[in-house]
């Protein structure tokens, strides 16, 4: 009887035993996939388009870096970052932003080429955009509140008329401003219809010179001198911007004053610039990408502008122009350049722009 009574207890502490090592393997099994559903949840990745590799979008890409790996070290919320470049080949990015659209959670086009295909090739992600001129014309929104509920973004409208006004209080005499801009980009044709405008209220005329590409700059500037302009105001836009140093140079060679509607200008050649920072642009961007990572909706979030113009002087590139500043105006730069100034700009390292997965 005992012996029975010895087993049947043998059994049930086996049973128990059993049974508490069952429970272990299932909380413990249990712990692991919330473990691994707490770090899909908390895996964040955002996606960034740049169309081009100018000098303004790639500050842009730097601010907008700098601003996320703060983020990311104070919060201690880890973001996968991931860029696609196209170099300036706007045909390869609809397949850019499906590639990225497949992984990120979030998508930041900079440039209008760049928001006008995640538009396209995107339907689910929010998509914030960085660097846009005009986000209207891309049918991104009506007004800066009535928007597609999947997009916000931030506007970098150049300031056209201050630089035009500031042409025509240097030099009241000059009437013929002369212009080169790129068809293929549709900021730019909004651009020169803004300088059009402009010029028009403050009487001067516009001799603009098309471009397909890069090299062609050099033949439009030499039609702008044989045309007799006083001035040269390209257009601000990817193409120019990244080959502005080759207008600096020929400005020199023509005695031909050249302004800037982008504030860097000044460090490229132009003997004045005026513009928004553009790592403040990225700055504000990665703003936003946090705001809506941490679930705040695009649709509740008005595109954002930059409220600041920089005033940029080159003493060096103006010299060689033909121009000289009052001290009036130079006392209202925000920073007058001298010669190791550009030399320094000249020698700048590009931007890191980081391609991952």
């Amino acid at each position: 009887m005992r012996v029975r009574k010895t087993l049947s207890a043998k059994r049930l502490l086996l049973w128990f035993s059993l049974l508490v090592i069952s429970l272990v393997m299932v909380l413990t099994g249990c712990k692991e996939k919330m473990e691994r559903a707490e770090k899909v949840k908390n895996h964040y990745t955002v996606g960034i388009i740049l169309a081009y590799n100018s000098p303004t979008s790639l500050q842009v890409l730097q601010g907008l870096q700098e601003k996320l790996e703060e983020y990311q070290r104070s919060s201690g919320q880890p973001l996968e970052i991931i860029v696609r470049e196209a170099g300036g080949q706007v045909a390869v990015l609809p397949e850019l932003v499906q590639g990225l659209a497949a992984r990120a959670n979030l998508l930041v086009p900079i440039s209008t080429a760049a928001l006008q295909a995640a538009l396209i090739a995107s339907s689910e992600q929010p998509v914030v955009f960085s660097s846009v001129a005009n986000p209207y014309i891309v049918r991104a929104g009506r007004t800066a509140v009535d928007h597609d509920p999947r997009v916000t973004g931030v506007c970098s409208t150049a300031p056209i008329r201050q630089v035009l006004a500031l042409i025509h209080q240097l030099l009241p005499a000059v009437r013929k401003i002369g212009t080169i801009w790129t068809p293929s980009e549709i900021n730019s044709e909004y651009y020169l219809e803004l300088m059009r405008e402009a010029a028009s209220e403050l009487g001067l005329e516009i001799i603009s010179q098309p471009i397909a590409g890069a090299g062609d700059i050099v033949q439009a500037v030499q039609a702008l001198a044989r045309d007799r302009v006083e001035v040269l105001f390209p257009v601000s836009d990817n193409t120019i911007n990244a080959n502005f140093q080759v207008i600096g140079k020929l400005a020199a060679e023509n005695r031909l004053p050249l302004f800037a509607a982008f504030a860097t200008g000044a460090e490229l050649g132009a003997c004045a610039s005026m513009g928004f920072g553009f790592e403040d642009i990225g700055h504000k961007t990665a703003e936003l990408v946090i705001r809506i990572k941490n679930g705040e909706s695009p649709a509740r979030i008005p595109f954002q502008y930059i409220d600041r113009v920089r005033f940029f002087v080159n003493q060096e590139a103006a010299r060689k122009q033909g121009i000289s500043f009052p001290e009036s105006v130079l006392k209202k730069a925000d920073r007058v350049l001298q010669t190791s100034d550009l030399d320094s700009a000249e020698s700048r390292p590009r931007a890191a722009a980081r391609s991952e997965g």
